[in-house]
């Protein structure tokens, strides 16, 4: 067995079963790849979804009490059979050829981190969400599929459509559980500080199905922002392209504006929601849905840098009464 594929769920029945369905269907030979599916503590009937499939490759389901990805990744490397492991989202559709993709960038001496392309799925619904997903993490994956050999920065680091070898995981301990966002980055870190080289493995395609409204990206922003201040604090040294790094390049009426915004979030909401709200209903007209996406990015780096403000004054000051 050359690879073993592992898929964490979070109550995602019907979306995880997708996912499968496009895993069950790759070019690689069957008897080459196994798939291990941690269910992370669901409770919509996963599990016994799941044990129902009877597919033609080697399908593992482990369960386990909610831990987050970090944890579930980890279960799932643990209990590979393979030396390679390959992390993959539960709402991800895999192209035919992703795993042998996979398998094929490993065959070259010397151990890499491989990167899969990340594109936004077509049957996404619409949505001013999804067009930031297709303006960001998509356009830096297209980007890299027309530029010809990429290189690959810390900040890129997402452990979706992912592969390494597990001795690896084992060396480095694996996904820090205390972090519920960042998890990928703070691996990705130590590993590549100790040498480990990134390669970007255009062949192996996912498609991300989306299906995130704004309120769900305001409260990714939120939970980044606090894994953030936990990376900052556990790796001091890293100086990373950041929220900070990039208001620190805007004007200083700017920099003011988005300060005070980021006091109190809801008086920004206030202004901003209703532009949200106008560029959904108009999303085909392309002045306004441009216009609602920038208000909805805003939004993102405005909770994003109220969180971390707060959290990292809650950080010091807890830090602080141990001291005295």
């Amino acid at each position: 067995m050359d690879i073993s594929v592992v898929v964490p769920t979070f109550n995602r029945k019907e979306i995880v079963k997708r996912t499968l369905e496009t895993l069950f269907a790759q070019d690689a030979s069957p008897a080459s790849y196994e798939v291990i599916v941690v269910v992370d503590g669901s409770t919509d009937g996963t599990l016994e979804a799941l044990r129902a499939l009877n597919p033609s490759i080697r399908l593992r389901i482990i369960e386990q009490e909610n831990r987050g990805p970090a944890g579930a990744r980890n279960t799932g490397y643990r209990a590979a059979a393979a030396d390679l492991v390959l992390f993959l989202d539960d709402d991800m559709l895999c192209d035919p050829g992703l795993v042998a993709a996979h398998i094929a960038a490993h065959k070259p001496s010397g151990p890499i981190v491989a990167f899969g392309a990340i594109f936004l799925s077509p049957d996404s619904p619409p949505s001013l969400a999804a067009e930031c997903f297709k303006r960001e993490i998509g356009a830096l994956h297209m980007k890299n599929e027309l530029g010809g050999e990429a290189t690959w920065k810390l900040t890129d680091c997402v452990f979706s459509n992912t592969s390494l070898p597990s001795r690896l995981l084992e060396e480095f301990g694996g996904f820090d559980e205390t972090f519920r966002m960042r998890e990928d980055l703070e691996l990705g870190f130590r590993l590549f500080s100790a040498g480990v080289r990134p390669q970007y493995i255009k062949e192996a395609i996912a498609y991300q199905s989306y299906n995130k409204t704004d309120a769900d990206l305001i409260r990714d922003a939120e939970a980044f922002a606090v894994g953030d201040v936990m990376f900052a604090c556990k790796h001091p040294e890293a100086s990373l392209w950041g929220q900070l790094n990039w208001l620190a390049e805007q004007p200083s009426w700017k920099r003011t504006l988005r300060c005070l915004a980021a006091i109190w979030p809801p008086a920004a909401d206030f202004v901003l929601v209703p532009v949200c709200s106008l560029g959904e209903t108009f999303f085909r007209i392309p002045v306004f849905r441009g216009i609602g996406i920038r208000a909805l990015q805003m939004r993102r780096r405005i909770h994003w840098q109220h969180t971390f403000t707060k959290y990292d004054r809650h950080l010091r000051e807890s830090e602080s009464e141990k001291t005295v």
